[in-house]
């Protein structure tokens, strides 16, 4: 597994990715599994930049990943307020879009890039855990 920790703020969403594919060992010609890691690490690291580290001098991002049984693993842990994003509701994405609420579409479509998801409140941090088949 290889570990490395980023600054809170959007700026770090392509680094993150850089690092994820690199330390999987994409080639940019898996072109699905890279789609579904840039979109699964922007929805999160935004979500955790926006709304939940507000203080950039103490806050952290640390993404972890490897290869479980040829499954992609894919850790990320913030010092942010407590947040399960697995408890939000999934959006009607059958609603015509004028009878939709904002929000919750990211996660939502996180959920389908994934095998499985877990989110865990460890040590006054959050731990995200994703499995890509």
């Amino acid at each position: 597994m290889e570990t490395k920790t980023f600054k809170p703020e959007i700026e770090s969403v392509c680094s993150i990715q850089e690092f994820v594919k690199s330390a999987l060992s994409l080639e940019p010609a898996n072109e699905n599994k890279c789609f579904a890691i840039d979109l699964i690490i922007e929805e999160l690291i935004i979500n955790i930049t926006t709304y939940g580290i507000k203080d950039l001098k103490t806050g952290f991002i640390a993404v972890c990943t490897g290869i479980e049984d040829e499954t992609l693993f894919i850790g990320i842990t913030d010092n942010g307020p407590a947040f399960n994003p697995l408890e939000q509701k999934d959006p009607d994405i059958f609603l015509p879009l004028e009878d939709r609420q904002p929000g919750g579409l990211g996660i939502y479509l996180v959920k389908q890039f994934v095998k499985d998801i877990r989110y865990e409140r460890r040590d006054h941090k959050n731990l995200i855990r994703l499995w890509l088949a």
